[in-house]
């Protein structure tokens, strides 16, 4: 197996100009221009978190090879390990060889969890530099997501599990097929100011798991971005906790606007209404935030392509297609 180099310690911390120069300087490769986005055809289905639901994963494959998709589901992902699926070493394994196919065009996540965090060390972006992809997924895939922000070429969609693919009513097929092509991507949502705002493009994921990013090498850089967040099962003071180190951490600060979409399973005593009251709180009033995307742990959930120019029009967030990509390099 060849030696796995992390990235700098030093590199999402810095602006996005500067995080160019040094890939382009570290990868030479990666200088030239991307290529003009062309819809992706194989996709390569990884579990570096949660163990998977075995029947739900073959009927959400099924979906995406009707689809017209070639898909390969790597080796080790029906494998359980107590809430992992499988050993470290067997999903560093199949999520590198993942990350390196050059003939892979999507990297989807069969689900999230909990276990991607654990591999980030030890992962090398070398080959997907080489061959940029798609990566696919949400809840635990945000730890990729953040991982891989500065790869020059790579589309990160916010977007259901593969194993969700096939249960009724979960995800919006065509917003998924939508971002998948590259086309623009609607979602509603409420806002405050009702006047539109942006274009910015879009960061963000899972809260509890960009939370535990900050003070590591992959912590985001949000700067003039929309945040997005979401979560699920988390009490409101958990959510109250983790968005306001968030704001002492100054990611608000930088931030030029917030989403929030679905928080479920918050408990007895919490509403989303509770949460959006405090994100604002945070945010102060001169800031855009939007709430009730219905993207994240919910039913009839949307995709969300990340790194791309998003504008809230007063009724929806429009977010444009992957081949106005803003290079997050």
């Amino acid at each position: 197996m060849p030696q796995r180099s992390p990235p700098s310690p030093f590199l999402p911390r810095f602006h996005p100009i500067l995080c160019w120069l040094y890939t382009s300087l570290c990868y030479p490769q990666s200088m030239s221009d991307p290529p003009a986005y062309a819809a992706p055809k194989a996709i390569r289905v990884v579990a570096p978190a949660g163990p998977v639901a075995v029947d739900d994963l073959e009927r959400g494959v099924e979906i995406l090879r009707r689809r017209g998709f070639t898909v390969r589901v790597s080796p080790h992902v029906g494998e359980r390990l107590g809430y992992l699926a499988g050993a470290d070493e067997d999903r560093l394994n199949d999520l590198q060889a993942a990350l390196d196919d050059p003939s892979a065009d999507v990297v989807w996540f069969a689900r999230g969890g909990y276990g991607t965090t654990r591999l980030l060390p030890r992962l090398s972006r070398e080959g997907l530099v080489r061959h940029p992809k798609t990566l696919a997924g949400f809840s635990d895939a945000t730890a990729l997501f953040a991982w891989a922000q500065d790869v020059p070429g790579v589309r990160r969609l916010y977007a259901p599990s593969v194993q969700e693919l096939a249960r009724e009513g979960v995800c919006d097929m065509d917003s998924l097929w939508a971002a998948l092509e590259g086309r623009d991507v609607q979602i509603p949502a409420e806002g405050t100011p009702d006047e539109p705002a942006g274009p910015f493009p879009v960061a963000g994921g899972c809260l509890t798991l960009l939370s535990v990013s900050v003070g590591t090498p992959w912590e985001p850089d949000v700067s003039g971005c929309w945040l997005f967040l979401e979560d699920v099962g988390e009490p409101l003071y958990r959510i109250d906790r983790m968005m306001t180190h968030l704001q002492q951490a100054g990611w608000f600060g930088r931030a030029a606007g917030l989403l929030l979409g679905g928080f479920t399973g918050m408990g007895e005593g919490g509403s989303p209404s509770q949460a959006a009251h405090r994100a604002r709180q945070l945010l102060g009033s001169h800031k855009p935030l939007l709430t009730g995307l219905p993207v994240g742990h919910l039913k009839g959930k949307r995709a969300l392509p990340l790194g791309c120019p998003a504008t809230w029009d007063g009724s929806a967030l429009i977010v444009a297609g992957a081949g106005t990509l803003v290079p997050e390099t």
